[in-house]
């Protein structure tokens, strides 16, 4: 059976026509010839995709501007990591020049939140349980879609709380 590519995208109005290029087909040369094809290197057609992530760490190296290092360096780590293995990205490309990468900052902070809010939770449904007792799931369940700022205020107003009447006033008075 033969292959059907889709070259077009047509809609009411609009049709716009465009080639298919597969990475793997293409020549490595290609991507060194500007430094935004740079991390798309590896996947291309190279026998040799250890060399290949190592000449794309020097030509980045090279760049003279820092937040273009950064963020070709985190697309590079990330675009490797589907062919290469964790350890000898690292070796290859430099951590600290990856972590000034927007990229990487908005990741490392939204793992931070994430951290500071499973923390604040886990506080604060221990307290709750400590305070009024068991919570079914349902109550449960509400506290935990709380965003951080919520989950800190109820931590501070559970204090009040004699009985399970109190949590769920409290949560529908502060919903949204």
């Amino acid at each position: 059976s033969e292959l059907v590519y889709q070259t077009a995208f047509v809609i009411p109005g609009t049709r716009h026509e465009f080639e298919v290029i597969r990475l793997w087909e293409q020549s490595t040369d290609i991507f060194f010839e500007a430094a935004g094809l740079l991390p798309l290197a590896v996947l291309s057609n190279t026998q040799d995709k250890d060399n290949t992530l190592r000449q794309v760490a020097s030509r980045i190296d090279a760049i003279p501007e820092l937040r273009t290092q950064a963020n070709l360096a985190a697309s590079a780590s990330l675009l490797a990591g589907l062919v290469l293995k964790k350890e000898f990205i690292h070796q290859v490309l430099r951590k600290e020049i990856m972590q000034q990468s927007v990229i990487y900052q908005e990741w490392r902070e939204e793992f931070l939140q994430e951290g500071k809010i499973e923390e604040a939770l886990s506080l604060v449904l221990r307290l709750l349980s400590r305070r009024i007792g068991n919570i079914s799931p349902e109550v449960r369940s509400q506290v935990q879609t709380l965003p951080l700022p919520q989950i800190e205020s109820l931590g501070e107003a559970l204090l009040d709380f004699s009985s399970l009447n109190d949590l769920t006033s409290w949560l529908h008075n502060n919903q949204g």
